[in-house]
Parts: structure tokens; C-alpha cells; sequence
């Protein structure tokens, strides 16, 4: 994982580790209480797709749409969400062939889907937790292959599969009446290309893709 995911990464944690004094000692934040309650977010994707050749988080990506929480209880609820999210991978790699000398090979992997997530939602002060499952189809691919020696990408053959089932967890934090942020963490349940389609030479493995991924979100609760 590079240095700036890591800067990212702790960014987040130090807003849920502030000082719990700031809200006991003011009005930062109260919420009303009420049965159905909705908004809109944005975050940055950091993913990876496991299975291919290259390791990190080094694809980035935008998560935006829309959200209904559903209350049952002060703490329990559920949260249903409407996304647009951009997965993938992005990997670089010094090769050194005695063919073609030493080369960075290439692999960019790009997954746009429509995202339905459904989550349980645990709610205690300030602080949020979810677990849940996302539905995930498939609107648009591209995939990159740099080597020395031109590799054909075939479009039926290669291709990446229409849905995508991912197990959820994540925690969020309120800021303000409106704003709270949150860290999730998504994987997918089966596999979005068994490894009889990932191009020759570039799987890892024996159980194919699995997109992976941490998402940093900013949440605008109405």
C-alpha cells in the first residue's frame, strides 16, 4: 500500500479518535430522532481486484448516489443505498526478460457499476457501524495490457461478469446535524471472472477475481 492510501487511511481514523470531551461539552451534534431519514454521499474508492497479478490499493474511483436509513429503534436500523462506484486495479511492475531487457509491464482493470447495498445499521452516540450485502451490476469495463509483446484482450472471452455480490462492513462518525463520514470495506462474495477468462499469464491463483476494496465516504444526511 503507497504512502498516500496510507495518509487517507489515517486521516479517517483520526476523526473517529478525537477527543469524545468536544461532544459532551457542547451542542455538536443531537440528532432527532424519526423514523425514515435520507441523503446523499460521495467517497473515493481505493481497490484492488485480488486474483490478478499486482498487489495494493492503487485504483482509485468515485462512490456517489443517494441513501434511505430506516429506523427501528434509537440504536437499530437498516440503510438502503442507490450507487454509481468505479473499481478495479491498477498495477506496475519492473520485469526483467533476457527477450525484450528490463520493462514496466502494465494492468489497469476498470469496473463501473450501479450498487444497491442494504445494511444493518448499529447507532451509539456519535459513532455508526454497518454490516450488510451489496448488489452490484455491471455498466462499463475496460481492461489495459502494456507488455512488450502485444497481448489480445478478447471481449467475450475475457469478460468480467454482469453482477457482483459483496459482503459489507464499515463505521462512521457524525460531524455535524447533516455530515458524518464513514469507512466501509467491500468484497465480493463469488467471483467476477472465474480463471479460465482472465488473459493468459495474468492470474493468481486457482479461484479467480474478486474486486476489493476500502471506500472513504462523505454522507449528507437531510
Amino acid at each position: 500500500m503507497n504512502g498516500r492510501i496510507i495518509c487517507l487511511l489515517l486521516a479517517i481514523l483520526l476523526l473517529f479518535a478525537l477527543d469524545k470531551q468536544l461532544y459532551a461539552q457542547s451542542n455538536f451534534y443531537e440528532e432527532e430522532y424519526k423514523t425514515f431519514s435520507g441523503g446523499t454521499l460521495i467517497g473515493l474508492n481505493l481497490a484492488q481486484v485480488d486474483g490478478d497479478r499486482y498487489f495494493g490499493y492503487k485504483k482509485p474511483g468515485i462512490a456517489a448516489g443517494v441513501f434511505v436509513n430506516i429506523h427501528l429503534s434509537a440504536k437499530w436500523g437498516f440503510g438502503v443505498e442507490m450507487l454509481y462506484s468505479q473499481k478495479g486495479s491498477r498495477g506496475d511492475a519492473v520485469v526483467e526478460s533476457v527477450y525484450a531487457g528490463t520493462y514496466v509491464a502494465q494492468c489497469h482493470i476498470g469496473l463501473s457499476y450501479i450498487e444497491l447495498p442494504v445494511v444493518v445499521r448499529y447507532k451509539k452516540n456519535m459513532y455508526v457501524g454497518e454490516a450488510g450485502i451489496s448488489y452490484n451490476r455491471l455498466v462499463k469495463t475496460t481492461e489495459t495490457i502494456l507488455e512488450p509483446q502485444p497481448l489480445y484482450i478478447d471481449v467475450d472471452k475475457n469478460r468480467f461478469s454482469g453482477t457482483d455480490l459483496n459482503y459489507v462492513l464499515g463505521v462512521g462518525r457524525h460531524l455535524h446535524k447533516h455530515f458524518y463520514c464513514g469507512l466501509r470495506f467491500q468484497y465480493s462474495i463469488f467471483n467476477i471472472r472465474p480463471i479460465e477468462r482472465i488473459p493468459s499469464g495474468y492470474g493468481f491463483g486457482t479461484r479467480g477475481q474478486f474486486n476489493n476494496l476500502f471506500s472513504l465516504r462523505l454522507i449528507y444526511q437531510l
